[in-house]
C-alpha cells in the first residue's frame, strides 16, 4: 500500500496469530520529526509500573 498505507486485514490477522499486540498512535498523522518521540513516550507510559 505504500508508506502512507496501513497493514492489510490479512497482515494484522497473521501478526495477531503470531503473538503480536496491536498498538496505535491515534488517528492523526504525525510528522517524521515527532512520530518517533511520541511512539517512545507512549510505550514508556504503557510500561511504567505504578
Amino acid at each position: 500500500m505504500g508508506p502512507d498505507g496501513d497493514f492489510s486485514t490479512a497482515e494484522v490477522h497473521l501478526a495477531r496469530l503470531n503473538g503480536y499486540s496491536p498498538v496505535s498512535l491515534g488517528e492523526s498523522r504525525l510528522r517524521t520529526e515527532t512520530a518517533g518521540i511520541v511512539a517512545c513516550h507512549t510505550l514508556h507510559l504503557v510500561n511504567v509500573k505504578s
